[in-house]
């Protein structure tokens, strides 16, 4: 019983990867659009500093409508279009009300600024100041934002103190954490802050300080593989640096929850898989991740308005999930029943000759049940590992098209989806070796016909783990 509970626990513990959150920075990064509000009472009005930071791709669409004319710069004029246009709908979708009654919001100044962002793209930052009118004397205040309702991001809420009043029931938006919308603690879980209640009475609280606009390059997520296609000259020698990074940074991200690592170590030990297989679930992998990639930019660059691109993750990684749990239940169910795939065979092994002995000492005979290795069930297994494309695969793609790259944009995307899936097929040689070196010992008849059925109910585990995970993060 020790092999089976070695493979179980592994199984297991690569199982309960899937049930990690990701920490730190939000897992849409480069899709997110923030939203921070600070509200300040004074004794007659009440003062909204308003931000909204949009990431590399929303800012990629946004950053047409502020360039109208496509000429690559914005003119005073289409700044100014643009902010009076964009200042009255974000207007529209927030409301601030005072003694349960809204209030008119006053445009006092706003800008608009372009920082530059992961892949040679740019972020987009809108800031807003509005001033509403309020009488004096204790007041309750409200603020609700219905702006970007379906997007991901930071939003954040900040009540402050004006002069000479002092708030009250405002404890839960008292900090500034990211100083507006300038910084991204990673230390903690982004707020998702859209409603605050608060009141104001006149008091001696010294007024909070105001909102300093940062002078700094807004941080955003880079790393070596977005920044591959953005390089100013594309040497022969820069490409293929290019494409070597490209290829270590999708075995990385193999390496990340919810890429099918377990999966395939539970069907190729259950099924007797070998080298041919787990190269085949590679192949898959690779075709699937660069296909996917391709098809959800599309979607961003001409559908946008119609399909939310970070919705589709969830939806996606639903899709893989069922996927694996549905050949899961069928290696299951007939694994339970004792058809694996309608035959047994022997198999002699000699640790001395060729796999070859009887059953004297260090000798042993295995009559071993094979598991149902069919092409559907490697393509389900292989697209549901590569069907979810990597977020900074995509910027990659949307650089190539923004920066006129895009025969070496596919190239780098197609070595990130090589490099993931060589960590896959590596898993799966890893195992199918393993698996041979540990039946050169002696086990029990009733260990080995066990197995199928461990990986097949480990299968199904994850598959149920992977649906969890999606409807989960996607509600």
């Amino acid at each position: 019983m020790r092999l089976l509970r070695t493979y179980a626990v592994i199984l297991m513990g690569l199982c309960a990867v899937y049930l990690i959150p990701a920490a730190a920075a939000h897992p849409m990064g480069n899709f997110a659009i923030c939203h921070y509000a600070r509200i300040e009472a004074d004794p007659s009005d009440v003062r909204v500093h308003y931000v909204i930071d949009m990431a590399e791709i929303p800012a990629l669409s946004e950053k047409e409508v502020l360039d109208g004319d496509h000429s690559g710069a914005v003119s005073p004029a289409e700044k100014s279009a643009y902010l009076a246009a964009r200042a009255a709908q974000l207007a529209s979708g927030v409301t601030l009300t005072v003694g349960g009654t809204p209030a008119a919001l006053t445009l006092t100044s706003s800008d608009v600024r372009l920082s530059p962002g992961a892949g040679g793209l740019q972020t987009l930052k809108i800031t807003l100041d509005w001033l509403a009118a309020t009488p004096s004397g204790p007041r309750d205040i409200g603020w609700e934002d219905r702006n970007y309702p379906s997007r991901t991001g930071w939003k954040e809420i900040v009540a402050a103190n004006g002069d000479g009043e002092v708030l009250s029931g405002a404890a839960a938006f008292s900090q500034d954490r990211s100083r507006g919308l300038s910084v991204y603690p990673r230390d903690i879980v982004p707020p998702q802050d859209i409603e605050a209640h608060f009141s104001a009475a006149p008091g001696t609280a010294s007024a909070s300080s105001p909102v300093a606009p940062t002078a700094t390059r807004d941080a955003t997520p880079r790393d070596l593989f977005t920044q591959a296609i953005a390089t100013r000259e594309l040497t022969p020698g820069i490409m293929l640096a290019g494409l070597l990074v490209a290829f270590v940074f999708g075995g990385f991200h193999a390496l990340s929850p919810g890429h099918g690592k377990a999966m395939v170590a539970a069907y190729l030990v259950g099924s007797r898989g070998t080298a041919r297989h787990a190269v085949t679930l590679g192949l898959v992998v690779t075709i699937t991740h660069t296909l996917g990639v391709f098809a959800l930019g599309l979607v961003t660059l001409f559908a946008s308005r119609y399909v939310v691109p970070e919705k589709l993750y969830p939806i996606l990684s639903a899709i893989s999930g069922l996927a694996v749990f549905g050949v899961g239940v069928w290696l299951l169910i007939s694994r339970l029943r004792g058809v694996p795939s309608g035959h047994h065979h022997e198999h002699s092994h000699d640790h001395s000759d060729d796999h070859r002995h009887g059953h004297g000492p260090g000798q042993h005979t295995h009559d071993v049940p094979d598991g149902p290795i069919t092409l559907r069930s490697l393509l389900a297994l292989g697209i549901s590992g590569g069907i979810v494309p990597c977020p900074s695969a995509l910027v990659v793609l949307l650089s190539a098209v923004a920066l006129h790259r895009i025969a070496y944009g596919m190239v780098l995307i197609a070595a990130f989806s090589v490099g993931l899936a060589s960590v896959l097929v590596a898993v799966g040689l890893m195992v199918v070796s393993t698996r041979h070196w540990f039946e050169r010992f002696p086990v029990s008849e009733g260990l080995l016909k066990r197995l199928p059925v461990v990986s097949a109910a480990a299968i199904t585990l994850i598959g149920a783990l992977l649906v969890i995970r999606a409807v989960t993060t996607g509600a």
